[in-house]
């Protein structure tokens, strides 16, 4: 299972490259990677280095730290025993803006899962 940072970063990547226009196979020939490497980084299948990281970060003319936006170092603890499927779900929910948003997709999954929140925390 990929780690829930490798998600974020994955996803800021191709959010990132996306917004400038630039394709995967664009991306990959200016690391040296195949595309099918960068879908790999982008998905969270595969944990980008250091050096990667900041060579994305330089192509894309960002900050390294826009590579992680989303990935709280204080939340560790706060994720333990949430799946990465969970946790990715979490930081959708969060960037919801509307309240009411919010409600229906708790009452949604909910009545899908067949307990209330009380139920599941008990």
């Amino acid at each position: 299972m990929p780690d829930p940072v490798d998600i974020i970063v994955g996803r800021n990547v191709r959010a990132l490259r996306s917004k400038r226009r630039i394709s995967q196979l664009e991306l990959g020939e200016a690391l040296g990677l195949t595309f099918q490497q960068i879908q790999k980084y982008e998905k969270g299948t595969n944990r980008v280095s250091a050096s990667k990281l900041h060579q994305i970060a330089v192509f894309l003319g960002v900050d390294i730290s826009e590579l992680f936006e989303g990935a709280n170092p204080n939340d560790g603890a706060g994720k333990q025993g949430l799946s990465p499927e969970a946790y990715e779900l979490a930081i959708y929910y969060d960037r919801l803006r509307s309240t009411a948003g919010k409600e229906a997709v708790k009452t949604i999954l909910s009545i899908m899962s067949g307990e209330t929140y009380a139920e599941a925390l008990g």
